[in-house]
Parts: structure tokens; C-alpha cells; sequence
């Protein structure tokens, strides 16, 4: 017997589902078609989803009798782009796309990005669907509403608000991604953990090996309370005005990180999530200038000296990888290498941009819009109340 779950994000008359399961997508048609006008279905990923998992979608829907258009984009962060969306924008249009008609979002956070801005303003706004391929994208990013493209200037600077129809999250999708992809979904996991559940830490540092190998019991339960925690914080603030900015945790820095380091043509040197990981810690080490004011006897070594030592526990080994580096930043020889070795990442050529880029980090609260997140990572563990960083992300 299938084990499926359903997450409401209650706003209203923009309320909607997401469902969550092994195989879910299985029962696709049955779960869109009360959102649905009329048979035919856009359905937009990019060229990685379309060799994998796109061909058994377009069969569940073409054989429940959809007639689909589909449009396929480069993958890669870069797609977030004013050129992308122009062309996905025109392809729609193209294709006699009309204001009662939907569209699906089938990929990861780019695909999701991309397609829901595109929905918000094409005739002043249409529906979509999500359904996220990668753990990151269904833990995070499909939910909420929040769309955007990239700019020069920075990472998801130009958007809109716009909820989707329906989440359709399958965790059999996952098998599709390489361990890399997998732990950088990680990063999202453990900030809904720090940010208010201090039982889900406890559960993930004890299941963190099962996640790693895709248990589908572990997934399911991972993402579930993953969603119901970003679930409750957008009903309080759909629109970011104060609660939500919390979600922004490790945001501020992961995003200077990103646009230092991915400047090479796929644009993706380091993921997202790897980069929101450090960035977390990097916030970290930050508030422990606030110390003084606060947990004076509590710091990030004692936080760090308190990790477990067993290296057989890869969530815990993650954090003590990443802290060392962080603790160790304000002796910058070797920093490089050190990043390297935490990130699994062959970024050899953009080190040098991340040694470079280390001082502007530093002081990123001084250059940009920036809350700083008061109390060492133990004060958060303990009591649970933080400020956001935030900036718009």
C-alpha cells in the first residue's frame, strides 16, 4: 500500500494541496483535473528532467486523455533570466495559451522560478502547477509563491508573489539526482530544524543516513514537516512583512557566495544549497559578535565542540566541516582549499573568487540590506527565537 500525504497552505481563496509520496504522480490526472478547464496542459522543464523523469509524466497525462504542449529549457541557474523568460513567454503565446489554461512547472527550483513568474504576469496572471524534481525544490521553493528571474545586480531580484494550484511533490523523482544534488537539498531541511523544531534536529541527526540513501519512509516524513513548518509561516506572512523573513536564514550570504562563484557558462560551480549551508554558518559566526550582549558562556565552538564525533553520521559531520571552516575564517591562508574539501566541489578555477569575495562577506551587513540573526547557532538550538537575516531572496 502506497503511503501518500497531504500539506494544506491555508490562504483563503488561494489555499491549495501538497501532496507528497512515492509514485505519486501516478495519480496526477485524478489530482489536477478539478483545476483543470479544458484537456490541454502546458507543461514546461528543462532538458535534464526531459531525458529522465518527463517522458513517464507526458504518458500518466497523455493516457488520461490531455492534450499536451510542452516546452523544454536549458538547465542551469542561468535560465532565471530576462532572455528565458522572453522566450518561454513568446513559446507560450505561440502555442494559443489562454487566460483559463494551466501550466505545469515540472523541474527543480529554476523551473519553478522561472515558470511561476512567467504565470504571474502573462495576461496579468495565470494558474500553475508545481511539481518539484529535486529535494531542495520540494522542501522549499515550490511552496509559498515566491517567483523570480536573476539580474545582474542579484539573485532573485525581479519578481512576483504567486501562489500555486497544486504541489505534487514524488519522492521516487529523487533517484533521479546524483548525492551532491541530495545533500544540497539537505541545507533547507536543516533550517527548518533550527528555526523552530528542535524534535525534527534530533530526528534528522538520527535518520540523516536513511534520507542520504533515499529511504522513502524517511523522505516522506522529512519533507511532510519540512512543508507543514513553511506551510504555517506563509499563511502568517504570504507576503514577507516580518515572520517569513525567517526563511531567508543563510540566504543573505549563500546568495553573495553564488554570485561570486558562478560566473562559468552552466552556472552552477557551487548549488544553491551548498552555498545557503555555509551561509547559515556564516550567520552564524556572525551573531557571535552580538555575544556580548547575549549567550556570553555560549559560542560556536562550544555549539561545535558539542556535535557528535562519529564520522559515520553525515548530517553531524556536514555541520562540523562547515563550522571549522567558519571558525577558522579570520585566518584566510588556505580558506580556499578548506571550502573546497567541506563542499565536495570541484570549483578549483573560482577559488580564487570565493578567497576574494571573503572580505565582502564579512562586511556584507554594511553593504547591503541586512538583519543579522542575534545569538550563537546554540542560542537558536536552545531557545529557538531569532531575528531573519533578510534581503529580497
Amino acid at each position: 500500500m502506497r503511503e501518500f500525504r497531504k500539506v494544506k497552505v491555508n490562504l483563503g481563496e488561494k489555499s491549495y494541496h501538497i501532496h507528497i509520496g512515492k509514485n505519486i504522480v501516478d495519480l496526477l490526472p485524478e489530482i489536477i483535473s478539478p483545476s483543470v478547464t479544458r484537456k490541454k496542459i502546458f507543461l514546461v522543464s528543462d532538458e535534464a528532467v526531459g531525458s529522465t523523469i518527463l517522458p513517464r509524466v507526458r504518458k500518466i497525462l497523455e493516457d488520461a486523455g490531455f492534450e499536451l504542449s510542452i516546452i523544454l529549457v536549458p538547465s542551469g541557474e542561468k535560465s532565471k533570466s530576462f532572455e528565458q523568460l522572453q522566450i518561454l513567454l513568446s513559446e507560450l503565446l505561440d502555442n494559443n495559451i489562454e487566460r483559463r489554461d494551466i501550466v505545469i512547472a515540472l523541474g527543480g527550483g529554476v523551473i519553478g522560478d522561472l515558470v511561476g513568474f512567467a504565470s504571474s504576469i502573462l495576461y496579468r496572471g495565470i494558474n500553475f502547477i508545481q511539481i518539484p524534481t529535486t529535494l531542495l525544490a520540494q522542501v522549499d521553493s515550490s511552496i509559498g509563491g515566491k517567483t523570480a528571474i536573476n539580474v545582474k545586480q542579484g539573485k532573485n531580484l525581479v519578481g512576483s508573489f504567486h501562489q500555486p494550484k497544486i504541489v505534487v511533490a514524488d519522492v521516487n523523482f529523487l533517484s533521479t539526482l546524483s548525492l551532491r544534488e541530495v545533500k544540497a537539498g539537505f541545507a533547507e531541511i536543516i533550517k527548518y530544524a533550527v528555526l523552530g523544531n528542535r524534535a525534527f534536529f534530533d530526528w534528522l541527526n538520527e535518520n540523516s543516513k536513511k534520507l542520504l540513501k533515499l529511504d522513502t519512509e524517511s523522505l516522506i516524513h522529512a519533507i511532510e514537516t519540512s512543508c507543514k513548518m513553511k506551510a504555517k509561516i506563509v499563511k502568517e506572512d504570504e507576503y514577507e512583512q516580518g515572520k517569513r523573513a525567517l526563511l531567508n536564514l543563510g540566504h543573505t550570504f549563500g546568495h553573495a557566495f553564488e554570485k561570486s562563484v558562478n560566473t562559468n557558462s552552466d552556472g552552477q560551480s557551487i548549488l544553491h544549497g551548498e552555498a545557503i549551508g555555509i551561509g547559515i554558518c556564516l550567520a552564524a559566526k556572525l551573531s557571535e559578535e552580538f555575544e556580548e550582549r547575549f549567550w556570553k558562556s555560549k559560542s560556536a565552538e562550544t555549539f561545535y565542540n558539542s556535535l557528535p564525533n562519529t564520522l559515520d553520521n553525515p548530517m553531524a559531520q556536514v555541520f562540523k566541516d562547515t563550522m571549522q571552516v567558519v571558525m577558522k575564517s579570520r585566518s584566510k591562508s588556505n580558506l580556499s582549499e578548506r571550502l573546497k574539501n567541506v563542499l565536495e566541489v570541484n570549483i578549483e578555477k573560482q577559488m580564487n573568487k570565493i578567497e576574494k569575495s571573503y572580505t565582502f562577506l564579512a562586511t556584507v551587513g554594511s553593504t547591503a540590506p541586512f538583519i543579522g540573526l542575534f545569538g550563537t547557532v546554540w542560542g537558536i538550538m536552545n531557545s529557538f527565537q531569532s531575528i531573519a537575516i533578510s534581503r529580497n531572496t
